[in-house]
């Protein structure tokens, strides 16, 4: 099979960017080298290529095939038992960078991957943290991507529900970090194929998307040491609900924004 050929059939599954992810299939499964992929009439043996091919047809997400990802500057193991990292996200990490001091600990909710916390970690100096989930499959690959990471010895993970009590009385931290769940019932009806591969439970934050942030502020605004901060990624329609939340719990809230200039992050600091 050809590039092109390889092209075209993604192209007409309707995956939104053919002939990349037909170059990207060559590349890991066949091991043909990229600058060989310049040109469409680069050629894998079927046997190597095309179970990816006809999986990725089917609406698979890329990142599953191949089994990692990059983020922020880092790359994680991925599997379909936690959701894809997505570049978004990223301004959550950068925002807990750019604030959290040396030596801080700090708590991620809804781990998943473990992308946010390990990033986190990686880029700050002595910091240590705790992530919670209540997948056992995502938490399997956070802690595989902890010890790719060399990070294992600053980061804790537990498996709990992160909108109930599962924390020490007097656990406290100078940042809760999270990207819950916060898609809208109807929102997710509408999303894109591959979505659907990904664990739902990891999308869907009830019938407006913020189940999540009413249970987490109200509960965890204790475990903030003094002068710390919560930051959550949101929707590109939550700007207003988090404003009001962060409100009626006590909080100043800064929305921070995209590349796009949708409101992504949202700053909790105590008024």
């Amino acid at each position: 099979m050809t590039l092109a050929e390889a092209t075209a059939l993604l192209k007409a599954a309707g995956v939104d960017s053919p002939a990349h992810d037909a170059r990207e299939i060559f590349h890991h499964f066949a091991k043909i080298p990229r600058e060989e992929l310049l040109f469409p009439g680069a050629r894998a043996e079927d046997a190597l290529v095309l179970p990816a091919l006809t999986r990725r047809a089917s609406r698979e997400p890329l990142q599953y095939l191949i089994g990692e990802v990059g983020f922020y500057r880092e790359t994680y193991r991925v599997t379909p038992d936690c959701l894809i990292p997505r570049e978004d996200t990223e301004l959550l990490v950068d925002t807990a960078v750019r604030l959290l001091p040396r030596g801080a600990r700090f708590l991620d909710l809804c781990t998943g991957s473990g992308c946010v916390a390990l990033s986190v970690l990686k880029h700050t100096d002595r910091t240590s943290a705790l992530a919670v989930d209540l997948s056992e499959g995502a938490l399997a690959v956070a802690k595989e991507n902890a010890g790719r990471l060399s990070l294992s010895d600053r980061v804790e993970f537990l498996r709990a529900d992160a909108t109930k009590p599962c924390l020490p009385e007097d656990e406290r931290f100078f940042a809760i970090l999270s990207n819950p769940p916060y898609v809208s019932e109807r929102a997710y009806r509408a999303l894109a194929p591959e979505l659907y591969h990904e664990p739902k439970e990891a999308f869907l934050g009830g019938e407006d998307g913020g189940d999540f942030y009413r249970a987490l502020i109200p509960l965890y605004q204790n475990r903030l040491d003094r002068g710390g901060f919560f930051a959550f990624e949101i929707g590109y329609d939550q700007e207003a609900l988090l404003t009001s939340l962060a409100g009626e719990n006590g909080f100043c809230c800064e929305i921070r924004r995209d590349l796009s200039g949708n409101p992504r992050v949202a700053l909790l600091t105590r008024a």
